[in-house]
């Protein structure tokens, strides 16, 4: 019965205006949308044009994307939409994934465990962990099943001998140009200073690749630990030495390609500097600043006006959490991912282990997807927000587009 219902609406469907077809079909979700890829062949064509993924991409909503790694091994992923519905008891996601594949596997790559450096417009960057002495770096989209592999980059820095490796990441794309970029940022550092491998930082080094080009660069390096990307920007905050507490907050302009200092969130009653770290809810970037369990163990705080210092506003403050406080340490960083019309927060800890916590019952509860095998200690789940989008990597001229292999 569904499949001669589809095939109704599918004989009424082709036969509209494909600017009114486009127009109906990108208000759909994800999931249905590629059910639709598979009524005929005209629908799967109008829904695998640039001007479809066009349409949908400012329609289409923020899912999560949990990323299994088996560490030193492989890495699976599954991509979720969320139900948030002011009805609802709770915050769920769909009871299946949009997408379910072996990641590693499906791009070549069965003996590696991927990190991811960046998510924006559905696309998303990868890197290769354990690697030392050059990168590898990749672009995909879930839904497209699509991705391609970044140049590779020798590193043989000077006195390398002596010299550590830290590397950050970024992904976003410029306001004004449209360009997608990835962003590497280097710190060579030793080990010989007692007061944390922050203070020993020798120099940096930051080079930046725009998509379609094929070709890395260097710019003047600034301000480290970047990664947030909103609103044309990276962002991300200077820690101490010890890395204990946020001296600064810094952006990156991608359309620019330089460093500026970026408002922070009020100081401490005391004038001391505020242990947390940033993250994006709703479009708008917050900070979750960790305070002692007197205080209220942490507060959430959003701008509410991109750029201006003033409309730093504290909205939320977590107090009185059962075991809650447990989790609250120098090594503990917590990331926000959604918030929710119930009233109920997506969270996690050190961007793995996704959990809920109502901020009115003062509870919280694991995501309890199951895709963690506990019999394997060495496995764990990464979290991310991810947009569910249509669009196509073959978009970038010059790129070599590879598709999955399952």
């Amino acid at each position: 019965i569904l499949n001669q219902n589809m095939c109704r609406i599918s004989s009424f469907l082709v036969n509209l205006p494909s600017e009114i077809l486009i127009n109906i079909l990108s208000r759909l979700p994800i999931q249905t949308i590629l059910s639709c890829k598979c009524v005929n062949k005209q629908l799967l064509c109008l829904l695998s044009t640039p001007e479809f993924a066009a349409s949908h991409l400012p329609l289409s909503t923020t899912g999560l994307l949990i990323l299994h790694h088996c560490k030193y091994k492989k890495t699976s992923c599954q991509v979720f939409e969320f139900e948030d519905e002011l009805g609802l008891q709770n915050s769920n996601l769909h009871s299946s994934a949009v997408r379910k594949f072996d990641l590693s596997v499906s791009m070549g790559l069965p003996n590696y465990c991927l990190g991811v450096a960046g998510s924006v417009d559905g696309l998303l960057c990868l890197h290769e962990s354990g690697y030392r002495g050059y990168d590898a770096l990749y672009i995909c989209n879930p839904m497209t099943r699509e991705y391609i592999a970044l140049p590779r980059i020798e590193d043989n820095p000077e006195n390398s001998e002596i010299f550590e490796y830290i590397f950050e990441y970024g992904f976003g794309v410029s306001k004004i140009s449209g360009q997608y970029k990835v962003v590497r940022y280097v710190h060579f550092h030793s080990d010989d200073s007692e007061e944390g491998p922050c203070s020993a930082i020798r120099y940096f080094e930051c080079l930046v690749y725009t998509v379609g080009t094929r070709s890395w660069r260097k710019v003047q390096p600034g301000a480290p630990f970047f990664s947030l990307f909103l609103n044309g920007n990276l962002h991300g905050c200077v820690l101490d030495s010890l890395r204990s507490a946020v001296k600064s907050i810094y952006c990156f302009d991608l359309e620019s390609e330089s460093f500026k200092p970026f408002p922070h969130i009020p100081p401490a009653q005391d004038g001391a500097p505020v242990a947390g770290n940033l993250g994006i809810l709703d479009d708008c970037l917050c900070f979750l600043e960790k305070r002692s369990a007197d205080e209220g163990i942490c507060a959430l705080w959003v701008m509410k006006e991109y750029g201006v210092d003033k409309s730093w506003t504290e909205i939320l403050v977590i107090s009185e959490v059962e075991d809650f406080q447990f989790f609250i340490d120098d090594t503990v960083i917590i990331y926000p991912i959604k918030a929710f019309e119930n009233g109920e927060l997506l969270l996690s800890w050190n961007n793995v282990n996704p959990f809920y916590l109502n901020s009115v019952t003062k509870t919280y509860r694991y995501l309890g997807l199951g895709i963690q095998n506990e019999q394997c200690s060495t496995c764990e789940d990464e979290a991310i927000p991810h947009r569910l989008s249509l669009l196509s990597l073959k978009n970038f001229d010059g790129e070599k587009v590879l598709s999955f292999s399952s």
